[in-house]
């Protein structure tokens, strides 16, 4: 596996990052994200923020030319504070459609399997970047208040191998 290491992310005022590939218009809006399941033995560590309803997994937006692992690696030390080793094949993509205020929001996420550094132990995640983070067992994830629920299944299954969703939740 590469290991990519973190940049300095410079913000605007409005916390934004002025280099992150997302726009809104008024045909609607786009991310493009990268996010990791970190994994310890049969755990797997999520995240909250304020504004989203439910855990997921740790990561950001992607920057322009910037590539995928290499900006999950970015955004886990901006979260976490660590160093990640990313590789460089994606255990899973997916295209997203959503309602947004009644117009469309398209995400495109690269989802990577991530192990936890093996000389840091997996206690507590200290929060920090606005961001909560604990420990679920892949076990209990489908009890879980996780988003987006429709990757839980490739997550529990444990395959490596590539895989590519799509699923839309507009309401018709």
């Amino acid at each position: 596996m590469a290991a990519y290491r973190s940049g300095q992310k410079v913000r605007e005022g409005s916390g934004v990052d002025k280099d992150d590939i997302t726009w809104t218009d008024e045909a609607g809006s786009f991310k493009y994200r990268a996010a990791a399941a970190v994994r310890h033995d049969d755990r797997l560590l999520v995240c909250a923020v304020e504004h989203i309803d439910g855990w997921f997994l740790p990561g950001g937006k992607v920057h322009f030319g910037e590539g995928s692992a290499a900006a999950l690696a970015r955004e886990l030390h901006e979260e976490i504070g660590l160093e990640f080793a990313v590789g460089d094949e994606p255990l899973l993509i997916t295209e997203a459609i959503r309602d947004d205020d009644g117009k469309p929001h398209q995400e495109v996420c690269f989802y990577y399997s991530v192990l936890w550094p093996d000389d840091v132990p997996p206690g507590v995640v200290d929060d920090l970047d606005g961001h909560s983070f604990r420990w679920i067992r892949f076990a209990d994830l489908a009890e879980e208040n996780f988003v987006p629920p429709e990757i839980v299944k490739i997550l529990m299954d444990g395959s490596s191998a590539l895989r590519h969703l799509t699923y839309d939740r507009r309401r018709p």
